[in-house]
């Protein structure tokens, strides 16, 4: 039995809410996480009503803490480049919809979890969120859009950092960086979103939504092709031993050893 772990909710006029709840994983993405997102994505994409979405999780402790690995780690490069097209999708989706997205982060807002947050239009954070991308500690990349969206966010030398270095940053450093829009007290979080979303909503709701295309305009001439080259290289991983010793070690919860492997 599937279990039904993204929600939609109407909060106020011009306003609704997604809301992902699998909490006993961290709000951890998998396929079918990913499967209910896009529906989500695609009933309010035909909402002419709402101008404003805000993205955001169950639980305290995580946004959302990244892709399910327990799924990936016995993945095919086949598999992987389709899990990669698959969360590339559903994240270019939730940034093409009409609606300005705001992304409401409580917590941990890691590899898949930041990557989501970057297809949001900005994001709103608690001082005690936490940003990185992990991945290569696992002996992958980014293959949500990752590689992509962060460079367009922060340019590629700090963009770069924050994929090769598998480090935590605080909210106050991302927001140094540009990442976020704000960074509020932990229990002001809900209410300073939906300031932010009521201001915007407040707004003639035709215009908001062609400053938001004409905003995309700038980032789309060849954000497609990296977001292909992305995958590729995604998939490529799973061919080599390097990720497969990366992610057995965090489910065996254990350091991995990439140098005694074959390097790929």
């Amino acid at each position: 039995m599937t279990t039904q772990c993204v929600h939609i909710s109407n909060l106020q006029a011009g306003i609704a809410a997604i809301e992902i709840s699998r909490p006993e994983a961290l709000n951890a993405l998998n396929s079918e996480v990913l499967t209910q997102l896009i529906t989500s994505i695609q009933k309010l994409q035909k909402e002419d009503d709402l101008s404003v979405i805000i993205l955001r999780t169950s639980g305290d402790k995580s946004f959302v803490a990244g892709a399910d690995i327990k799924e990936m780690l016995n993945y095919s490069s086949q598999q992987a480049y389709e899990f990669s097209k698959q969360g590339q999708n559903v994240f270019t989706a939730l940034s093409d919809l009409p609606q300005v997205v705001i992304a409401q982060i409580q917590g941990f807002a890691l590899g898949g979890g930041l990557e989501l947050a970057l297809a949001a239009d900005f994001m709103i954070a608690s001082q005690k969120a936490k940003f990185g991308l992990p991945e290569v500690g696992l002996g992958l990349i980014p293959g949500f859009g990752g590689t992509q969206r962060l460079v367009q966010r922060m340019g590629y030398s700090r963009a770069l950092e924050w994929m090769t270095s598998a480090e935590r940053y605080s909210a106050d450093a991302a927001f140094q960086l540009g990442l976020l829009n704000r960074v509020v007290e932990h229990d002001q979080l809900s209410s300073a979103v939906e300031t932010v979303a009521n201001s915007i909503a407040a707004q003639g709701p035709s215009a908001v939504r062609a400053a938001k295309k004409a905003a995309l305009a700038a980032l789309s001439a060849t954000g497609q092709l990296g977001f292909e080259f992305e995958a590729q290289l995604f998939s490529q991983r799973f061919s080599g031993s390097e990720a497969r010793e990366g992610l057995a070690a965090f489910v065996e919860k254990r350091k991995p050893e990439f140098r005694s492997v074959r390097q790929a």
